[in-house]
């Protein structure tokens, strides 16, 4: 079914404060140059210290980030004059950003965030007690799905693949000063065979205690993430326990919580689907991994092109894989756009990963697997946003006040 929207009035936020703060203007600059024509958009940039930018730096913004190397959007002569266009008609606007942003009469706010400070439920909440329609997941499934170990649980108990798992949470290694002397391991113990483990064993037990077991649980490689990092930032493979030492210690400078896992030599798979109850899946994409991991480089540099789309898979396996996206879009209570990536081989799956924003751009999976699937561009836009606006209708049709017990 099409979606007829009528032109709506549009606030495009991205940048923030996170780590994917590049990969966030990449997504909204591409999503600008895609709105149908009749829309009316307005675009917001959040520098990484929280400031909103003020009108007329966005036309300089622009240029800046045109030359970056992971914004590749600029292939499209026409996309990017149209992001030219609207840049310079915002320089001549007037009065503070955020006032602007919060007093806007907006049919609809696009977060454009990747990550911590905007796709983890932190500007969903901002939008919902702003009563703004918003594009993308909603708050619970926000906070759930930026944490990969809240994520697996879920789908664990929802009798749905995961890969098995270690975790480690920071409050484990004892006091504030013994995570502390952790972190100031000199480099060189860290890679002395036997030193660095004695070392751990002294500054904190508990964490020595939970390497003996990840080795026991999970055999060597294992990835070591941490829980709320995006595009593969922060993950390290680990080969054996002087790695493994480095890169919990890494990871626990980036995040509280931890998650280990062995390294599965299936191959990966990317789903994208939009919509609310009944969403709409795109082809399944098949990723290119080299080096053996969908680390950031494979992600967003050149070797990112060569993912397969559609995925050289039968037509049962790919049923397969789309069945499995949606089951996991139910179970996190998924809304308006999300991927799911999968391993799978030989009728094994294991859900690794859900996005509940997907990257778009030159680098887009999500998109181009839509567009081959026959929703281009402009329609996958219009199905994200719709689903954004159904949902705050019924949002709004619920009974919160209870006025009669005040």
């Amino acid at each position: 079914m099409t979606i007829q929207l009528p032109s709506l009035k549009l606030a495009l936020v991205c940048g923030g404060t996170g780590a994917e703060h590049i990969g966030s203007i990449e997504s909204a600059l591409w999503i600008l140059s895609q709105f149908r024509p009749d829309h009316r958009p307005s675009f917001f940039y959040q520098h990484p210290d929280g400031r909103l930018a003020e009108a007329a730096e966005l036309p300089g913004l622009f240029e800046t980030w045109a030359a970056h190397p992971y914004i590749k959007a600029w292939s499209d002569p026409a996309g990017a004059e149209q992001c030219r266009a609207i840049f310079r008609q915002a320089a001549a606007w007037r009065g503070v950003p955020w006032t602007t942003l919060t007093s806007g009469d907006w049919d609809l706010v696009w977060p454009a965030f990747h990550g911590r400070g905007g796709e983890d439920g932190s500007f969903q909440g901002f939008c919902e007690s702003l009563d703004l329609p918003y594009a993308g997941c909603g708050i619970a499934a926000s906070v759930i799905s930026v944490d990969k170990i809240k994520t697996k649980a879920i789908l664990r108990v929802s009798g749905l693949p995961v890969l098995p798992q270690a975790t480690i949470d920071d409050w484990e290694l004892g006091t504030d000063s013994a995570f502390s002397a952790l972190i100031e391991l000199p480099k060189d113990h860290q890679y002395e065979s036997g030193s660095s483990f004695d070392a751990i064993k002294a500054i904190s037990p508990a964490l020595a205690e939970r390497i003996i077991e990840i080795e026991q649980r999970l055999q060597y490689p294992v990835f070591v993430k941490p829980a709320s990092l995006g595009s593969s930032l922060g993950v390290t493979k680990a080969i054996n326990r002087q790695e493994l030492i480095t890169a919990l210690i890494q990871s626990l400078t980036l995040d509280r919580r931890v998650l280990i896992e062995p390294q599965c030599n299936w191959p990966e798979y990317g789903i994208g689907l939009c919509g609310l109850d009944d969403p709409k899946v795109s082809l399944v994409v098949g990723y290119a991994l080299n080096p053996d991991f969908f680390d950031y480089e494979a992600k967003f540099g050149n070797q990112a092109q060569d993912d397969a789309i559609p995925a050289r898979l039968d037509a049962n396996q790919t049923r397969q894989l789309q069945e499995l996206a949606v089951a996991a879009w139910h179970a996190l209570d998924l809304e308006s756009c999300a991927r799911v990536d999968c391993f799978y081989e030989n009728g094994q799956f294991a859900i690794n990963e859900v996005n509940t924003m997907p990257g778009f751009g030159a680098h887009s999976v999500y998109a181009e697997a839509f567009t081959k699937a026959g929703l281009p561009p402009t329609a996958l836009l219009d199905q994200i946003m719709a689903a954004g606006l159904d949902r705050h209708w019924r949002r709004n049709q619920l009974n919160t006040g209870f006025k009669d017990r005040l």
